[in-house]
Formats: C-alpha cells, structure tokens, sequence
C-alpha cells in the first residue's frame, strides 16, 4: 500500500551526529556540510566587518602554512584542502572543504584558532547563555572523532547539511 515508506532509505545517526558535535563543539562553525559523493566535509565560518582582498589572500596563506606544518607533524600525506572567501563587505564566509579520510577533530581545533586569532571579535562566534562547561566539551571532541572515524570506515551515503538557528543546531538530510 504504501510503497513509497519501504523505499526510503533512513540517514545515517553517525553523520548527522558528527555534524551536530561539529556545530556544539566549535561556535565559530556556521554551517557544516557532508558530502558522500567526494566524501568531504564543508565548514563556513562567518565574519562581520570591512575587509580588502589582501588581508583574506594573507589569510588564506597564513591558513595554508600552518595547515601544512601540521600535517607534516601529524604524518599525514594526501590530505585534500580547499580555501576560498565569499563576500568582502558585511557578512563575509570563509568556507573549507576537507576530505574525511584524512580530516581530525585536532584540525578544526587549529582552523577555529588560526580564524580567532587572525580576525579577532569580527569572527562570528554563536554562543548562547548556557555555555557547555569543559569536561562537556572534552567528551563531545572525543565522541567527534569517533564518529570520524565510523565515517572512515563505512560508507555514508547522502548528503547532510547542519546549521546553527539561535540556540539550535539542525541537521537536514538531502
């Protein structure tokens, strides 16, 4: 009878987990996106303020350095990265693209620090009043990665999209 309910394919916990720790853990994340196709995941950073087209390209340099030195000191080869900015005036976004055979929970720690300290208060951090305390906050990176490395194992299909609503984050299966 109804046909169409039999059919569907439910998502999979693991990914929208992974995305919903993602945007717990770390408030300068906007928006998260997995992509089974190429298998990568996609972070915006959103940032508020006038800036010229040098200060993203010294940036996007200063990112691609330390990323670098990083995985060299992580042992990581192959690794696959993408930088690139929308926006200069108002609301800019700062998107990565990340590939998660290679991708830590370490390295969105280091790419939320190197944004920090690179933009200051013009980087958009969404904290609500009930600040998780930090044994909280240790226990959702541990769980991070173990749904990063449930991903590396087995394959997700779909597509999923989490983003911040106020206090809320939602994830959206597509």
């Amino acid at each position: 009878m109804f046909e169409f309910l039999r059919r569907t394919k439910k998502p999979d916990p693991d990914a929208g987990r992974l995305l919903a720790s993602i945007l717990v853990v770390f408030p300068a994340v906007q928006s998260v996106t997995y992509d089974s196709k190429d298998e990568t995941l996609a972070f915006s950073f959103a940032l508020n303020g006038k800036f010229s087209h040098d200060d993203f390209e010294k940036f996007l340099n200063y990112v691609a350095e330390s990323l670098e030195t990083f995985h060299h000191l992580e042992g990581l080869s192959g690794a696959t990265i993408e930088l690139n900015v929308e926006g200069i005036y108002g609301t800019c976004f700062l998107n990565v693209r990340r590939d998660v055979a290679t991708f830590t929970s370490r390295e969105l720690s280091l790419l939320t620090e190197l944004a920090a300290n690179y933009f200051g208060d013009k980087l958009i951090e969404e904290y609500d009043e009930n600040v998780p305390d930090e044994e909280y906050l240790m226990a959702q990176e541990d769980f991070l990665e173990q749904c990063l490395n449930n991903m590396r194992q087995l394959r997700v299909e779909g597509r999923f999209v989490g983003v911040r609503e106020r206090e809320r984050v939602v994830i959206y299966a597509r």
